[in-house]
């Protein structure tokens, strides 16, 4: 059942299989709103098939990430796509939980990275497998605990980067604070630009001074249900 998907960047493919948990859109937009600086050194928590860090060697080639994952058929999956890609020198995928990330990374951070579960633990319907299940709900990390690490990773003035539900802003603005993740930058995602945001994108910096942008929304979809030319750009549709 697996594939090789092209990520329309540089030659990068990425290979996924659809009984265990594959990227979607909200991924593609989080490696889109991460800003880097020349050298950055990336830490990404939660994964998956390695699709964010293989998004980010794509736009920055000097940058070096280690990406945590929990599930292990995914860092199977992930490690053979950095092999593929060549890029075993620039992206190290390491098998683990998520609030013991400070004790298998090594290093201080410039940005840590995720694309978390968006439900709680008991929220909705159950997902078809126990992959899908632990990418979109919080069985095996909270939000809260999700901050702790990205906080004991970063070095003080680093930035920490996710995407969630819209409806949860509230939330996890005060949980940021009480991290010591000041927030700096919200962007909403909304399908449609007459529809409620479905996500937001946010920005927070370890030990930073108050004082938050909201950013123009990023929309997905015009009128006619065809991608927005800001999607496709992100999308590399047209292969810039």
């Amino acid at each position: 059942m697996e594939r090789i998907d092209d990520l329309q960047l540089k030659g990068l493919s990425i290979i996924q299989d659809p009984e265990l948990f594959c990227f979607g859109t909200d991924a593609v937009l989080l490696a889109d709103f991460v800003r880097l600086k020349k050298n950055a050194r990336v830490a990404d928590l939660g994964t998956g098939t390695g699709i964010i860090p293989l998004l980010l060697y794509g736009r920055r080639e000097d940058i070096s990430v280690q990406a945590l994952e929990l599930q292990e058929p995914l860092c199977a999956l992930a490690r053979r796509s950095v092999e593929r890609n060549g890029l075993t020198a620039r992206i190290k995928i390491i098998h683990g939980d998520i609030k013991e990330a400070r004790g298998l990374l090594t290093g201080d951070f410039d940005a840590v990275v995720s694309n978390p579960p968006y439900e709680k633990e008991n929220a909705g319907i159950g997902s078809k497998t126990q992959s899908h299940r632990l990418a979109r709900f919080e069985v095996a990390v909270t939000f809260p605990q999700l901050c702790i690490s990205a906080r004991a990773l970063l070095r003080s003035g680093g930035r920490f980067y996710c995407i969630h539900r819209a409806s949860r802003v509230a939330e996890l603005l005060a949980v940021l604070r009480e991290s010591r993740l000041e927030p700096k930058e919200l962007r909403f995602v909304h399908s449609f630009a007459d529809r409620p945001a479905a996500q937001v994108l946010i920005s927070a910096v370890k030990d930073g001074n108050e004082g938050i942008e909201v950013l123009p929304p990023l929309i997905v979809y015009g009128r006619d249900g065809s991608e927005t030319e800001e999607i496709r750009k992100i999308y590399h549709r047209d292969g810039i």
